[in-house]
């Protein structure tokens, strides 16, 4: 899939929704994910089970902020979110368990 021109755009979550649609099930992998730039999410996810079942409007358990250079690293395929948050990178706030969904997920080659 590719990435669209506004990553965090309506669009961009029903590609999300789309291609995690027919994934087995991953139990437990689940949680309310906020992702942009900076403190405040551009969109929050509602992931369950390894899928990603939409944007909500309801408050977000973790936050990850991207920067700008670093969104186009990961658009590009140049950057895995996982080695970048253990490498101190990234620096996500809130649930460890909603961030290894989400971890899960953006990583997987679907973005």
């Amino acid at each position: 899939m590719a990435l669209v021109a506004d990553p965090f755009s309506a669009e961009w979550v029903g590609e999300l929704v789309e291609a995690t649609a027919g994934r087995s099930g991953v139990p437990g992998v689940a949680g309310k994910v906020g992702i942009g730039h900076g403190k405040v999410p551009k969109v929050v996810l509602e992931m369950a089970e390894g899928k990603v079942l939409g944007a909500t409007e309801e408050e977000h358990e973790v936050l990850i902020p991207i920067s700008k250079a670093q969104l186009e690293q990961w658009s590009a395929g140049e950057l895995n979110l996982t080695v970048a948050y253990m490498k101190g990178d990234i620096k996500p706030t809130g649930s460890t368990g909603a961030l290894l969904a989400a971890l899960e997920v953006l990583d997987s080659g679907l973005n």
